[in-house]
């Protein structure tokens, strides 16, 4: 699934008005109460402009603060009023002002009529969004947030960035960023029920470590299970309740997206990047359970399964076969499948569900290929390659091959 239609998918869960919390909720700390009404001509539903504000402000991505600082609709007595007001009302509530954009005037927090209905033509993404991010913005304002402009090209805009106006360079956002859900927190005098993932990315640096400045905003998984956050390296933070969060950078990030993130066979990650012991490759592990290995010679590749469990019982990567140079394969009658490594002279590991996972490698795997491989005389293997005198054999489901270590000659016997 391409990227794109992740999103999307994304996207719909929000729409569908399904909260998920990525990390559990933090107990509410305060709660700050408001009311919504409508002043002036305005054309806009009411009811649908509360319910967007009511999600927008409960989201654990918002205001919210994870969950420390509550927000309640009240009828009256209330911390600030959400009004959805015509542009001429907002025009002569304050000199600063403007007919054109919301404002926030001492308690009274003014949301636009026409940019509730229309959005603006710098906001590129779609107008649900575009309503979400007004409120958080200007509810932003009454917390006692001001404006910022875009600190870095490239990267996800401050909320509190005037995004109706111009993106500077930035990209569009709609959730507060880490220092701004920091500042909101000092200034409600609440903590940060800081998400996984956040708590992931302080972890790592932020802006200036590892993953560079956030490319989007975080965003629920289309399995309604994790969640996940991209990055300028490319990199991606992935979070799912059972596996924690974790990031996933290069050529091991590329390949997990060709075998469709953690929606594919993998998972999501169950570590992060790891350098192997020989100081060579990379590896990282998933899920399923699953790995997928790294080097500059063989390129990524995953392993899971009997195969990956066989692998991991000759030393992984440190073993006979070295790495993998190729992911898993179904052989060509349908029944078993393999996998390829990169130790000179070759190397599998062969699976089917009658005779299990064995390795085959070097000279006898050589002469195992002459004679037809699994589709041969020999068919699949039903030991692994193991000593006898003068030498080594491997079984096979229609005979053995042995290499005489001496000679280093190989022979076949049938039966």
């Amino acid at each position: 699934m391409s990227r794109a239609a992740r999103c999307l998918l994304a996207v719909l869960v929000a729409l569908a008005g399904v909260v998920l919390v990525p990390s559990g909720a933090s107990a509410a700390e305060r709660t700050v109460t408001y009311t919504v009404t409508s002043r002036g001509g305005v054309s806009a539903d009411l009811g649908q402009f509360a319910a967007v504000a009511r999600e927008a402000l409960t989201d654990p991505r918002g205001w919210s603060l994870g969950g420390t600082l509550a927000f309640e609709q009240v009828g009256s007595g209330s911390d600030f009023d959400l009004i959805l007001a015509s542009p001429s009302v907002i025009a002569a509530a304050s000199p600063g002002c403007s007919a054109q954009w919301s404002c926030r005037v001492g308690r009274s927090v003014y949301i636009n009529d026409e940019r509730w209905r229309f959005g603006t033509a710098s906001w590129p993404h779609s107008l649900a969004l575009y309503q979400r991010y007004v409120v958080q913005h200007e509810v932003g304002h009454w917390i006692g947030i001001p404006h910022t402009d875009c600190p870095t090209p490239g990267r996800t805009a401050w909320v509190m960035q005037q995004q109706s106006i111009s993106l500077q360079g930035c990209r569009a956002n709609l959730w507060p960023v880490i220092a701004e859900r920091e500042q909101a927190g000092q200034r409600m005098g609440v903590s940060v029920g800081w998400s996984a993932i956040e708590g992931r990315y302080r972890a790592l640096g932020q802006d200036g470590g590892m993953l560079g400045v956030p490319v989007d905003w975080e965003q629920y998984s289309p399995d309604g299970v994790g969640a996940y956050q991209n990055f300028a390296r490319p990199a991606t933070i992935y979070y799912s309740p059972a596996t924690g969060a974790h990031e996933i950078y290069g050529a091991i990030r590329g390949h997990y997206g060709s075998l469709g993130y953690e929606l594919g066979l993998l998972g999501y990650p169950t570590t992060g990047e790891r350098g192997s012991p020989d100081g060579v490759g990379r590896y990282q592990n998933f899920a399923r359970p699953g790995t997928i290995y790294f080097t500059p010679a063989t390129g990524a590749h995953e392993i899971y399964g009997a195969i990956r469990g066989h692998y991991g019982s000759l030393a992984y990567e440190l073993g006979p076969l070295g790495y993998p140079i190729t992911g898993e394969r179904s052989s060509p009658d349908g029944v078993g499948r393999y996998q390829n490594f990169s130790r000179p002279g070759g190397a599998s590991i062969y699976f089917t569900p009658g005779t299990g996972a064995h390795e085959v490698y070097g000279p006898i795997w050589s002469r195992w290929g002459e004679t037809g491989w699994e589709l041969g005389q020999l068919g699949y293997p039903v030991s692994g390659v193991y000593a006898v005198a003068g030498g080594s054999r491997t079984d096979f489901q229609g005979g053995y091959i042995t290499l005489d270590d001496a000679t280093g000659q190989t022979e076949v016997v049938f039966g």
